[in-house]
């Protein structure tokens, strides 16, 4: 799936939304419009029988003309009244008789009129009717059209369109997202593979090639060079045993097992881990550690040493110790600095580890702690992984019944915070 499908997708999904927002919004109005056109005929309607009744006297609409026409709009109104509540329209109207001019040129006159004017406001219907077959008089009519009596008619009607339009949009843009959310962890997962199958190879190439050394150019005969050889096949088969023991120790997310949970010391994990560390390095970071000898928790000593060597390693690899030569360090200082504290505070024991690495963007932040998520950093990356790391340590933070937090300041450094329960926490963990 590339970028022009879900391209494709995302304009496919709004024009479908616009188009049934568009087809909902003519549905109401034609609604609305028919209701008005009802209203009008039937005004209409109830206008000619009116007319019929007050003013021609004898007359039989379609059989033959009046002979006596008697003009009087009191009585108009006496039959127009009981017609338009027969039919439950009570809007107000104003009635008007026109003298129609007889030569051009002319203007029409008022004659006389019935109603209050004032009464009639918004929207209008007007009728206009000959009320005598020489066509010298009219009857005009005005009367209200109650839109906001239609418009509240058709409130649940459009309530209900909009309620669609609004679920059908919740729902694509929840299947959109789910589309992005698989793209990324589609993406994540190939950059895993690629990262462990260049991890593994390395080590496994090395191991090879000492190995070939031993075995074809005859190392065996030096002790110094035999010694070397397999110190190296040593070294690279060691670090093979930890890829696998990282990516294994992820298995904690489904499994129920019980943690061997018991009371343990911080102070002898947080220095045995930072010893550990500095020793496998060349140039090791300044770590300094700040914590009590009385400060004990319940907890997994197994998964709690992973966690403290996880941060604590991160520091290390994503601290300024690179660009401490060129002067690029978080604070200037040309040396990569890390601080491991740890505190007792209202029955929580508080562990810190600050870097004054280069820090992590605030976009970046709410997914570092997903699975496979890594930090980008273009075409080079200066530190490898898997993105299993903080996921694990979260997990297992959890599982304990603490939290893991972390905040960041680009160019400052990055601070983890891991606060866990003096107290035993759970028996079923």
């Amino acid at each position: 799936m590339n970028r022009n499908f879900f391209k494709n997708i995302s304009l496919l999904a709004i024009a479908s939304l616009v188009m049934l927002a568009t087809v909902q919004c003519v549905w109401v109005v034609r609604m609305y419009n028919d209701q008005v056109l009802d209203f009008c005929r039937r005004v209409e309607s109830a206008t000619y029988k009116s007319i019929y009744k007050a003013f021609r006297m004898d007359a039989v609409p379609g059989i033959h003309n009046a002979e006596r026409i008697r003009i009087n709009l009191d009585e108009f109104d006496l039959y127009f009244v009981p017609n338009l509540l027969e039919l439950d329209i009570t809007e107000p109207y104003y009635a008007e008789i026109l003298s129609l001019p007889t030569k051009s040129g002319e203007e029409e006159i008022v004659l006389m009129h019935h109603g209050d004017k004032d009464l009639l406001n918004g929207k209008l219907h007007t009728v206009r009717i000959i009320i005598d077959d020489d066509s010298l008089f009219a009857l005009r009519l005005s009367i209200n059209i109650p839109y906001r009596e239609f418009w509240g008619s058709l409130k649940w009607i459009v309530l209900s369109s909009a309620a669609i339009v609004v679920l059908l949009a919740a729902i694509l843009i929840y299947i959109l997202k789910t589309m992005f959310r698989q793209k990324t962890l589609e993406q994540m997962r190939r950059d895993f593979t690629h990262n462990i199958t260049h991890e593994l190879k390395t080590p496994i190439a090395v191991a090879s090639a000492a190995t070939d050394a031993l075995v074809n150019f005859s190392a065996e005969a030096d002790p110094h060079r035999r010694r070397r050889y397999l110190q190296i096949i040593g070294k690279q088969l060691g670090e093979l045993s930890s890829m696998v023991e990282r990516i294994l120790s992820v298995s904690v997310e489904g499994k129920e097992e019980k943690m061997e949970m018991e009371r343990i010391s911080l102070f002898p994990i947080i220095h045995s881990t930072v010893e550990e560390i500095s020793m496998g390095l060349e140039n090791p970071p300044e770590i300094e550690v700040t914590c009590g000898k009385d400060i004990e928790i319940y907890g997994d000593r197994f998964h709690l040493k992973n966690v403290m060597a996880t941060l604590i390693d991160n520091a290390v690899k994503y601290g300024c110790g690179e660009d401490a030569a060129k002067g690029e360090c978080g604070d200037g200082c040309g040396r990569n600095r890390i601080a491991v504290t740890a505190e007792k505070n209202d029955g929580y024991a508080r562990i810190c580890i600050e870097d004054n690495g280069p820090g992590i963007a605030k976009e970046h932040l709410q997914h570092i702690f997903e699975k496979y998520y890594r930090v980008p950093q273009g075409d080079l990356q200066k530190a490898r992984g898997y993105g299993l790391g903080l996921y694990y340590a979260q997990k297992v933070v959890q599982r304990h019944g603490g939290t893991i937090e972390v905040k960041s300041r680009p160019g400052k450094g990055t601070k983890f915070t891991i606060t866990l329960p003096i107290r035993e926490y759970g028996a079923q963990n």
